[in-house]
């Protein structure tokens, strides 16, 4: 069976990679007590071994994560309104519009635009020195 937090929260009443653990912290996001603890996949970060959110703040974060229905890495601009991907993304010539419109629906949502930029380096034949055979 797939991991997954629809299933996790099945078995468990918690979202993926939340527990109760019996131990009282405090909830990062709003200071209240709780029982929840989410500890890092990867080990301890900076001394901390894992955060603390109260039932509230997990359930605001998990329902604001689907409202912004955010539309990671696409290719094209793609509406988190009605889904229309616009094939004409490459005219878009910002880094980020927190009011751009979508050419299909017309309602406004934030668009960001992530941009790669690599580099490839090699010596110029000009230099190469007279009678180099590859093996010096």
């Amino acid at each position: 069976m797939e991991i997954s937090d629809e299933n996790c929260r099945e078995a468990t009443g918690m979202p993926y990679g939340w527990r109760k653990t019996g131990e009282t912290y405090t909830c990062e996001r709003c200071g209240k007590p709780t029982s929840n603890r989410k500890l890092f996949t990867c080990g301890p970060i900076g001394g901390k071994v894992g955060y603390s959110w109260c039932d509230e703040c997990i359930s605001d974060f998990d329902r604001e994560l689907e409202w912004k229905n955010e539309q990671s890495f696409k290719e094209n601009i793609t509406c988190p309104w009605c889904g229309y991907e616009d094939p004409d993304s490459w005219e878009f010539e910002g880094e980020y519009d927190d009011a751009y419109e979508c050419p299909e629906c017309g309602k406004k949502f934030i668009l960001e635009v992530h941009t790669e930029v690599t580099y490839t380096s090699k010596r110029r034949i000009e230099d190469m020195p007279e009678g180099w055979r590859g093996d010096d």
